[in-house]
């Protein structure tokens, strides 16, 4: 598979908490919320990238290129 998607987790998180505003008032509770935040976008991107790794690994076996064809070959798209 030649077009494999890959998120830089760390990129990824820093984007996502940069545009997150926290409605606490204390300046702990507003960091643990971007902490929070910031740590389930990392492993979030971490779990996509493994997942597109694992497809891209079947989607190179010869099983899947010869159902491909076949489905390629009953028109069904």
């Amino acid at each position: 598979m030649k077009n494999k998607v890959k998120i830089n987790p760390e990129a990824f998180a820093h984007s996502v908490i940069s545009s997150y505003s926290s409605d606490k008032d204390n300046s702990e509770a507003i960091a643990k919320d971007h902490l929070v935040l910031y740590l389930n976008a990392y492993f979030l991107a971490e779990k996509f990238n493994l997942m597109e790794e694992r497809l891209a690994e079947k989607a190179d076996s010869r099983d899947f290129k010869e159902l491909m064809a076949k489905l390629l070959e009953a028109k069904l798209f």
